[in-house]
């Protein structure tokens, strides 16, 4: 655990946090965790409920599991076995297993599989016969849950995503949280999630498919200039329109308070290396340091590049018993409301990530990739271009036509 927060309101001390006022919270940088720069959101203005529980604290995590693997995958793909079947769905994300139950898998499999979604962003399974409860264990597995236990049975929380019965257009007259919208789950939190894995219980005939887009592509196809200046900014995550909208809106009384938490708009993932554009709408509200004009103009341009970014997009059809495992430090999501008002409901498991951070000397994917395919050190964990593709005769484009 980090030491305990400074607490300012208007710049002087304080030991609790306002209910009409803005809250800054500051964790000091320790051993063990970044320095943590928190903004805790005044309540009255949001309306009479207060929330039981504060604003959670940054923690250490586990060590991702992923560092523990074979980047040759050689447990998850075994040699000879020709009932499990891998396809990558893009270039950039997504992959597809088949032959594989994730209820029984071995510990080797479950650190490949770890360092394989660190890489490819989300991998999918059809036809699962994992039940909730080892949906969970398999994350108590990987980590801390990023919610607390219930209070009744002591359990880890699964979370039941079902899905709104309207048309999204219609709820956004009186719903500011954009749901509809690509986000990363709880990127406000000190301790974003860095895996959730979301089993497909209930769906409409068609309909209700989801996307990812990769935050290590959208961050390679920016132009050099903008690569630099956006190296060097943080930027504000917050709960506040979420907060709003499921206590106004759905009628729920949330049990955390609204919060604003600044993370750098370039993270280095902390198993690939590589550099993010961690930026989601779902609950970016500013970039710090900028005057609003200038945050407003730059967050319209990156997300317009963010949502143009169909080299970067993998979409995928869920079928009853579908799986999809994702690590939120690499990519953002958004399902899709077309199937109103018909019934998608899943069940979702998530783990506590490690606090962001921005390593100036990481690199970005497509640089390290024609790193990698210069020195002939292609692995499994590479997508399909990389291990099948015939680069013969092109080892000077590589780095740009990669």
């Amino acid at each position: 655990m980090s030491p305990g927060p400074v607490l300012t309101v208007d710049g002087k001390p304080t030991d609790h946090l306002d209910d009409e006022k803005p809250t800054v919270i500051d964790y000091p940088e320790t051993a063990d965790l970044p320095a943590v720069h928190q903004i805790a959101t005044p309540l009255k203005p949001l309306g009479d409920h207060v929330p039981a529980k504060g604003v959670r604290a940054p923690v250490v995590v586990p060590k991702d599991r992923g560092l523990a693997a074979d980047p040759n995958l050689p447990n998850l793909f075994p040699s000879g076995n020709s009932e499990i079947k891998r396809t990558d769905l893009t270039p950039s994300l997504g992959t597809l297993i088949s032959g594989l139950q994730l209820s029984k898998l071995t510990d080797k499999q479950k650190d490949e599989l770890a360092l394989l979604v660190a890489h490819r962003g989300v991998v999918f399974f059809r036809d699962q016969d994992i039940t909730t409860q080892q949906q969970r264990d398999l994350f108590d597995y990987y980590g801390i849950p990023e919610t607390d236990p219930d209070p009744e049975s002591g359990k880890p929380v699964t979370t039941t995503i079902q899905e709104q019965e309207e048309d999204f257009r219609n709820t956004y007259v009186h719903f500011k949280w954009p749901f509809a919208d690509f986000h990363a789950d709880s990127s406000f939190q000190a301790n974003p999630p860095s895996f959730s894995m979301l089993r497909v219980v209930e769906l409409p005939p068609t309909g209700g498919d989801t996307n990812w887009i990769s935050g290590y592509g959208t961050y390679e196809t920016l132009s050099k200039p903008l690569q630099q200046f956006v190296d060097g900014l943080k930027a504000w995550h917050s709960s506040e329109l979420l907060y709003d909208s499921v206590l106004n809106h759905w009628g729920v009384k949330p049990g955390d308070r609204p919060v604003e938490t600044l993370h750098p708009v370039v993270t280095t993932h902390p198993v690939t290396g590589y550099k993010v554009l961690n930026l989601n709408s779902g609950f970016v509200r500013r970039i710090d340091g900028l005057n609003r004009f200038e945050s407003d103009r730059l967050l319209d341009l990156l997300y317009t590049h963010i949502h143009t970014a169909q080299d970067q997009l993998v979409r995928f059809r869920w079928e009853k018993n579908s799986v999809a495992f994702w690590d939120n430090r690499a990519v953002t999501h958004r399902a899709t409301h077309d199937y109103a008002p018909l019934n998608r409901r899943g069940v979702r498991v998530t783990i506590k990530g490690q606090v962001p951070v921005h390593v100036p000397d990481s690199v970005s994917r497509k640089e390290a990739l024609a790193k990698v395919l210069k020195e002939g050190k292609v692995q499994a964990v590479h997508n399909a271009n990389l291990r099948e593709g015939d680069y013969r005769g092109r080892e000077a484009q590589i780095p740009v036509d990669l």
